[in-house]
């Protein structure tokens, strides 16, 4: 059966449905990957796509898509090739199995890309068959800086501010007080160059109406994964000296101050009389 004929057999197998000469039985592919920039030699992020081909097969190839780009493809008789967008962000002596139609089946991605976020598809097929499955994945960047402050404003307010630099994707900010949900203003976020998000919530309430102590809390999360960080402060009251829930020390009243004084000069005296 030549090269042509063999892919009107696979069309109409496709079309038919009817043909298995080639199948995918397991596609492995994390739903989250936690990045961490910090790592000069981070894990890498393995896609395994396992599959069941019969030897005889003739025409083989492998090829995984992202959000419907091929990016890594691989024939048997040639080497993995990675194409542009991953080109050098793909490990191509990786071996998963010995087998001869199964070696290089996985792509192991070296420091994966925040837009790396996507839809992977892997692809088997032969000129008699093909298969195809997909799954969707999100690389997560953890944010460099998550803070939770609030201060006293002068018209009685307070406010409470939560904010978070350089994360990936966007994520979901929330700020409670006491376990309730505190109400704030939208949130604001800024994407760099980098693609990385910086973002923020801010709410304000009226002093006489939080009690003291009281529980602050900031939650962030990141949609449709596990991801989820969490800061915390316990509200104290204000006075005239304290800042951000902080209290410094106190002047020491002026009676004390008296006190310790007349102490001292009376001990002066019965030294110098002592002394004459």
């Amino acid at each position: 059966m030549d090269k042509r004929t063999g892919m009107k057999i696979g069309l109409l197998c496709v079309l038919l449905g009817v043909c298995s000469a080639v199948k995918i039985i397991n596609l492995k592919v994390p739903s989250t990957y936690l990045l961490d920039q910090t790592s000069k030699t981070p894990d890498p992020l393995i896609l395994d796509c396992e599959y069941e081909v019969d030897e005889s097969e003739k025409g083989f190839v492998l090829k995984w898509l992202l959000d419907g780009q091929p990016v890594y493809q691989w024939i048997p008789s040639k080497n993995p090739f990675p194409f542009q967008s991953f080109k050098n962000r793909v490990d191509t002596s990786y071996v998963v199995s010995q087998e001869h139609l199964h070696k290089h089946r996985a792509m192991a991605i070296i420091k994966p890309l925040a837009n790396f976020t996507g839809e992977y598809m892997c692809i088997v097929q032969t000129y008699a068959s093909i298969d195809r499955k997909s799954a969707k994945l999100k690389i997560i960047v953890r944010e460099s800086k998550f803070d939770l402050s609030y201060y006293l404003n002068g018209d009685g307010y307070i406010t409470v501010d939560c904010h978070a630099r350089d994360i990936s994707p966007l994520p979901e900010l929330q700020i409670r007080i006491n376990y309730e949900l505190f109400e704030t203003e939208n949130l604001k976020s800024v994407q760099g160059e980098n693609g990385l998000y910086n973002v923020s919530i801010s709410g304000r309430i009226r002093k006489d109406q939080l009690e003291s102590p009281a529980m602050i809390e900031c939650l962030l999360s990141i949609p449709e994964t596990n991801y989820n960080k969490r800061r915390s402060t316990t509200y104290y009251g204000f006075n005239a000296t304290e800042t951000n829930g902080a209290s410094s020390s106190l002047p020491v009243p002026l009676r004390t101050t008296t006190s310790v004084l007349a102490t001292v000069v009376t001990i002066l005296l019965i030294f110098t009389s002592t002394l004459l």
